[in-house]
């Protein structure tokens, strides 16, 4: 058998030797090298049969690596010709995986034998290649994944589908069964389990691990080789196919309980089965109508609705509409039919059937007659409703066009309406609206018309004005009228209102926008003091149009959870040289606007109620923020602010205590900082401050030194800490006054026994001056800007006090 054969041998008389004899038993020599480095290219080039190899050649290359290059890109048998033999040369030949080792001298014989034999084993292992190439290609090809468990070594071979899973496991598993179970949903290892301890056949579908269904069908057999028991089998997925049998058994679900009734028809419209619905809705059974047209008893002879009584003549995929059907008693009902063509499967395929499916809406019709009646009225006041609004606002715009007329629109919302409702029940307060309705009825003309626009909102239209001064007027007396006091349930109730005025055409060129400027005009009442009115202008609604954006902007991000989060800015404790506390910042990223600034919606939020949600949000992030944050020192205390709305509302010490007892928090830990203005209107709040105070929270005065009150009076209340302002700190060490009023706040808190922080640290002449004075705490630039919780670790990480 006639060869190729390449030679690398270094001692060049050994090579030519070795070269005569190869070609003296018939074989072919390509070439002949010293260098282990030319093997690989040499190769590629010739394409040899074989290689027979020296381990100890020129260059710096061993036989030993060169043989492995060969092995791994082009698959060649080699054989070594070396006179060494010792351990660490063989281990090294091992490797590569050689075809045979001669150790020098040799006989020809024995090397004819050694090539005839490597030349067949390399023969048989190509063969064995291309076995294993073809049932990859197959497993690929079906989508299938083989796996090999032996039970008796715990061990675990896979291919195909079955390493995707697996993420690309090594070639041989340890804990083979763990890994396999691994594969599944936790609710199938114990049935898996089962099926694997019986000596027969598998064949199931079960669910794999994961959130989203995903199912592999899987078929095993127990082998036993000597002593050595083996389950082998293959997974295949067969998730669509869960799916649409699924989806099959819910569709058959549908067709069995849907209130609706549903015909299948054939291809000539014939019925092939009706639901139970059908029967329901009909009086038929579905034996009297198999293989009828529904033509012949589903309509009426007289029947003029837009399939007229011939399906044959849709021409369109589907077809919705109202039409008329019969009873099986001859009663006629009206219905909402849907008629389907359904495709067959093949491609470019017929129409296969149909499906046609109605439902009685005797019911709807009767509750649209009911509903026009009472379109256009308030039920609670008996005046006009938002449906009247907008028909009455067109109607007398265009009137006003033709007349070249003025006409008015007044927005009303009452003051102090939901104290009263908040108080006395909503029963009480739908009374109440009923007579601020009444009023505003005695207030109007023939030709005008009063709306209530929800809840304690309400229009005046106003149509053929003389001049803006009527408007006024009317608005005065509105404000009187409503002001008086109410009597209800033996209690005298008094509420006011916000009147926003826009008239047309000056204010406004359509019925919408004149309904919106009055709207704005409204709020601009409102925020000049309430219990008056203010007429449209364009700055208003610059101003109005901002604040409403960011309150409804700011509604939304609180209700979806979106866009709101915290920055905790360090808090650096000055006499110990370490990192001590936070305080928490809150921010708020829009997704259309980006970053709004803090000062623009916290004070709008203050504005409005918002600001007690807003604090609401901010003391349970805080709370699930603290895990977190613990882990970034020991005892770390976190600051965060109570606005004066928020002292006020009698929720507080609730939600504190609810957010504290679901994320474990220690209330120590917890420090609520409330501004020196709030100081001055303290009235009724001093027993929330002592309520936190006696959860073990400490109270801190924020921005000390920009209001009026003073020291002497923090030993009067459950105080722990004084916060200097910014506005003192930043001048120091230029500004005497400042530096004087720091030392006074400072010694003076020293002798009432309360700690002082000072805020905004940017320099280290101020953090040595206030050192100096023994100040305990400092945050500031200097230290940290405000950062995401995620941010802070690196930061400790790297801080360092000098």
């Amino acid at each position: 058998m006639n060869r190729n054969i390449l030679i690398v041998e270094d001692e060049h008389i050994v090579a030519l030797d070795l070269k005569m004899s190869l070609e003296d038993l018939g074989h072919t020599v390509v070439a002949t090298l010293a260098y282990g480095e030319e093997v690989l290219a040499t190769a590629n080039k010739l394409k040899p049969d074989l290689v027979l190899m020296d381990i100890q050649l020129a260059g710096n290359m061993r036989g030993t690596e060169a043989a492995r290059l060969l092995h791994n890109e082009m698959q060649l048998p080699v054989i070594f010709l070396s006179a060494f033999c010792d351990n660490n040369i063989l281990e090294h030949a091992e490797q590569s995986l050689p075809y045979g080792y001669l150790i020098k001298p040799y006989d020809r014989k024995e090397l004819d034998a050694s090539i005839r034999m490597a030349l067949c084993r390399h023969q048989a292992d190509q063969q064995v290649r291309r076995s294993e190439l073809r049932l990859q290609m197959a497993l690929q090809a079906a989508q299938l994944g083989l796996w090999e468990l032996d039970e008796t070594e715990n061990t675990l071979l896979s291919c195909g589908i079955v390493n995707d899973l697996l993420s690309n496991p090594p070639e041989v598993i340890c804990d083979g069964l763990e890994h396999l179970l691994q594969l599944f949903h936790p609710s199938e290892h114990q049935r898996l389990q089962q099926l694997f301890n019986r000596d027969r056949d598998i064949n199931v579908v079960m669910r794999l691990a994961g959130v989203q269904p995903r199912w592999i069908e899987l078929f095993a057999r127990h082998f036993q080789q000597g002593t050595q028991t083996l389950l082998v089998g293959v997974m295949r997925d067969v998730t669509e196919q869960q799916q649409s049998e699924h989806q099959l058994r819910q569709a058959h679900a549908v067709f069995q309980t849907t209130a609706e009734g549903i015909l299948i028809l054939d291809q000539n419209f014939k019925v092939l089965s009706a639901n139970p619905a059908f029967s329901t809705i009909t009086g038929y059974r579905s034996a009297d109508v198999l293989g009828q047209h529904p033509e012949s008893f589903l309509y009426p002879e007289n029947n003029h609705s837009p399939v007229a009584a011939k399906l044959s003549e849709l021409k369109a995929s589907h077809w919705s509409g109202e039409v008329v059907c019969l009873r099986k008693d001859q009663s006629c009902f009206p219905a909402w039919q849907h008629i389907c063509k359904v495709k067959s499967p093949q491609p470019g395929s017929a129409t296969s059937h149909y499906v046609l499916t109605f439902s009685n809406i005797s019911a709807l019709r009767r509750a649209e007659e009911n509903l026009a009646k009472l379109a256009f009225h308030d039920h609670l006041t008996g005046l006009g409703n938002r449906a009247k609004l907008e028909k009455t606002l067109k109607i007398e715009v265009e009137r006003a066009i033709r007349n070249k007329s003025m006409l008015g629109v007044m927005y009303l919302d009452l003051d102090g309406f939901k104290l009263v409702n908040d108080t006395l029940g909503h029963s009480t307060g739908d009374r109440m609206l009923q007579v601020i309705a009444q009023r505003i009825s005695e207030l109007t003309r023939a030709g005008d018309t009063a709306i209530r626009v929800g809840g304690d909102e309400f229009v005046i239209i106003t149509p053929d004005a003389s001049n803006p001064a009527f408007y006024h007027r009317v608005a005065e007396k509105l404000l009187r009228k409503i002001s008086e006091e109410i009597e209800l349930d033996n209690s005298q109730v008094q509420v006011s209102c916000s009147i926003g005025i826009a008239c047309f055409p000056e204010d406004a060129s359509s019925y919408d926008e004149l309904l919106k400027c009055a709207d704005l005009a409204m709020f601009a009442a409102k925020e000049s003091g309430r219990n008056r009115y203010s007429f449209f202008n364009v700055a208003m609604a610059d101003k109005t149009q901002e604040r409403v954006f960011i309150e409804k902007e700011l509604k939304t991000a609180l209700l979806k959870n979106s866009g709101l989060m915290l920055y905790y800015q360090p808090i650096i404790d000055l006499q110990q040289k370490q990192f001590c506390g936070v305080e928490a910042l809150i921010r708020w990223f829009h997704p259309d606007y980006g970053m709004i600034s803090t000062e623009k919606f916290i004070g709008i939020a203050e504005h409005s109620s918002l600001i007690v949600d807003v604090g609401a949000w901010v003391i349970d992030q805080v709370c699930k923020d603290m895990a977190v944050l613990q882990q970034l020192a020991p005892d770390l205390k976190v600051s965060l602010n109570l606005s004066v709305r928020q002292l006020e509302d009698e929720q507080l010490i609730e939600r504190v205590t609810q957010a504290v007892r679901q994320y474990q928090v220690n209330p120590a830990l917890l420090q609520f900082e409330i501004t020196e203005t709030a100081l001055q209107d303290l009235e009724g709040k001093v027993n929330v401050l002592q309520a936190l105070r006696d959860q073990g929270a400490t109270i801190a005065i924020d921005d000390f030194g920009t209001g009026f009150s003073s020291l002497s009076r923090l030993k009067h209340l459950p105080i722990n800490c004084v916060k200097i302002d910014r506005s003192f700190v930043m001048t120091i060490p230029h500004q005497s006054n400042d530096i004087e009023i720091t030392r006074a706040v400072c010694a003076l808190c020293q002798a009432l026994q309360l700690k002082v922080v000072a805020e905004g640290v940017e320099t280290r002449e101020q953090q040595q001056f206030l050192q100096s004075l023994n100040c305990d705490y400092a945050q500031g630039y200097l230290f940290a800007k405000p950062m995401p919780i995620s941010d802070l670790e690196k930061w400790r990480n790297n801080f360092r006090f000098d």
